[in-house]
């Protein structure tokens, strides 16, 4: 049985892939703002493209042209990094410009379903970016910087697009983990995908994670600024900091928590729901082109991309940004692949490893 504080931090290392800022890069502290001056526009960094099953150069023209044909292309992130966020915005730029009249997409983990409506009012200009953070909980539901999201939102609102809440609501991933799926109402079972939970291939990448997870693995220990401290609430939120995760107040050690297989399910039933609303969208758009952005580990193969093929939806693609920190980072990505893709970004001269750059 995981202990309660064991749990938040193999749930965070699931849904965000485990991965931490490589050393030398320019991160942000906290929750006080953005680490590069100027914003996601200016965080970033000279880059190649790799095809990540190969690990051969690809030609940026033939790489953006590929990404314009597929369906839906995932592109990853470590949440509080904002060149992984400047990656992101410069792919809906360069999609956007070669998709001509086709209908664009951007689906997004960090917004839950039930929240489409201030979305679309957002698009529509109905409302303000404050007013669209109150009503989707946006600091208490996901709690990352909003300037990390808002270019890559208004880019694709720029270029007539619109912009899809894909996440599962939290409270049904709460009453999952906690009580398991045999809990569930009739009401809540209608809102349930379809769920594969019998994935040799990802439930492999899940206990991997989670056997590794005592290493300094996790980028939320740090990087994640959601302060839930009541635990009835955990570990609904999977970007809750484990120094945030509440103590047994009997202080006999930490409070037990869900078996490991119901974790999984929590994990199968994010990336299930993105991919169902993704794979509905793009059936009633057939010209239609998404691109999804989510957490390292939603955006790969056997999570949100062959839970969309499943679903009908052949042309997916992924992208993993990584920065090659000389220390293994590019290596570890080539050496077992689960993107189509990666997007590697050298450190800037005069950057030491192990030294931060100062986040003003």
């Amino acid at each position: 049985m995981l202990t309660f504080r064991a749990s938040l931090v193999a749930l965070t290392l699931a849904a965000c892939g485990g991965a931490k800022y490589p050393k030398g890069t320019t991160t942000p502290k906290g929750s006080d703002g953005l680490a590069v001056k100027g914003g996601i526009e200016n965080a970033g960094l000279p880059y190649q493209l790799l095809e990540a099953r190969t690990g051969r150069s690809v030609d940026e023209p033939a790489f953006w042209d590929r990404l314009a044909k597929a369906r839906a292309v995932c592109v990853g992130e470590e949440h509080p990094n904002p060149h992984h966020h400047w990656v992101q915005l410069l792919s809906v730029r360069e999609i956007s410009k070669r998709i001509g009249k086709d209908k664009l997409a951007l689906g997004l983990e960090m917004i839950q379903r039930p929240f489409q409506g201030p979305v679309d009012d957002y698009v529509a200009k109905k409302i303000d970016a404050a007013t669209l953070q109150s009503r989707v909980g946006w600091a208490e539901r996901w709690g990352y910087e909003w300037t990390y999201y808002a270019p890559s939102l208004d880019a694709t609102i720029a270029a007539g697009g619109v912009i899809l809440a894909l996440n599962t609501p939290k409270e049904l991933t709460k009453k999952v983990v906690r009580q398991g799926l045999e809990s569930l109402t009739p009401d809540e079972k209608v809102q349930m995908p379809e769920l594969k939970l019998d994935d040799a291939q990802h439930r492999s990448w899940f206990d991997t994670l989670m056997n590794d997870m005592g290493g300094g693995g996790a980028h939320s220990s740090k990087g994640a600024p959601n302060k839930d401290k009541d635990p009835a609430e955990a570990p609904a939120n999977p970007h809750e900091s484990k120094d945030e995760a509440p103590a047994n107040p009997h202080g006999a050690g930490s409070v037990q928590m869900p078996s490991a297989d119901r974790i999984y399910t929590a994990q199968v039933l994010w990336d299930e729901t993105m991919a169902d609303g993704s794979a509905k969208w793009l059936k009633a758009n057939p010209t239609g082109h998404l691109i999804i952005l989510a957490g390292n580990g939603h955006c790969h193969d056997s999570a949100i991309v062959n839970r969309l093929k499943r679903r009908g939806i052949a042309d997916v693609l992924s992208v993993r940004a990584v920065i090659d920190d000389g220390e293994g980072a590019v290596a570890n990505v080539l050496a077992k692949p689960q993107n189509d893709y990666a997007f590697v970004m050298q450190l800037p001269k005069g950057v030491e490893k192990g030294a931060k750059t100062a986040a003003k």
